[in-house]
């Protein structure tokens, strides 16, 4: 269920929702990557433990906020200006996903094949699809409850499991999600408001990764395919 490019044309309105999403989200995003900069210094130089506690929320919020930036930017059909040089662990990349989700304390890694690398510029995509899964996870099972990572290597592609224990979804409601992973939908303010499995649909589109969920006994899994060409 790889998605596949949409050889539709975006309606004028839609044009006019795709401009004013980038602009602003490009806007915000330099305000922000200043502002993490500005934070990362008082981060070596603070003494004070209890106002070093401050800084590193601070921090901590800064880049959920470059997250939403970001996602804002996907949705405009634009990419991050952040660029990676180098290959990096898979197991690295899920540290960075769940470092940007507020309950990363619930985030547990189970069995992780740690000889698998991301290619560069796989990586930063695949930190923020990951974050907005892990998000929705943890927003749709109990507060108490762990959410399971497990990857693993299957032929030359890398299969990523991401299992809540929430109250799960209806067959209709699962069907209509899984459509959606499998093509993006066009952009609206309906689309901007739960732009979460929209941003998930077009960073997989774009590095034609196959994402799918499916019911638990209890809960949901996320499952995440990795191509070859994802992976070195």
């Amino acid at each position: 269920m790889v998605a596949m490019v949409s050889s539709a044309s975006p309606s004028p309105g839609e044009d006019e929702t795709i401009d004013m999403l980038f602009h602003l989200s490009r806007r915000s995003q330099a305000m922000v990557d200043r502002l993490i900069s500005c934070l990362d210094r008082m981060e070596q130089v603070e003494p004070d433990a209890d106002r070093m506690k401050d800084v590193f929320e601070l921090d901590f919020l800064a880049i959920r906020m470059r997250r939403n930036d970001e996602s804002l930017l996907v949705l405009a059909g634009g990419e991050s200006a952040r660029i990676r040089r180098d290959p990096v662990t898979l197991v690295e990349v899920l540290h960075g996903a769940r470092s940007e989700v507020e309950d990363y304390r619930r985030i547990e890694f189970g069995v992780i094949d740690e000889s698998l690398l991301v290619a560069a510029p796989v990586v930063n995509d695949l930190v923020h699809l990951l974050a907005e899964l892990f998000d929705n996870a943890a927003a749709f099972s109990p507060p108490d409850s762990a959410i399971l990572v497990e990857a693993r290597k299957v032929a030359d592609r890398a299969v990523l499991l991401v299992e809540d224990r929430g109250i799960g979804m209806g067959a209709q409601r699962l069907r209509e999600l899984n459509q959606r992973l499998a093509g993006p939908s066009p952009v609206t303010a309906a689309t901007v408001r739960q732009m979460g499995i929209e941003v998930v649909s077009r960073l997989a589109q774009r590095h034609e990764i196959r994402v799918e969920l499916e019911s638990l006994e209890r809960g949901i899994a996320a499952s995440v395919v990795l191509p070859s060409h994802a992976l070195v």
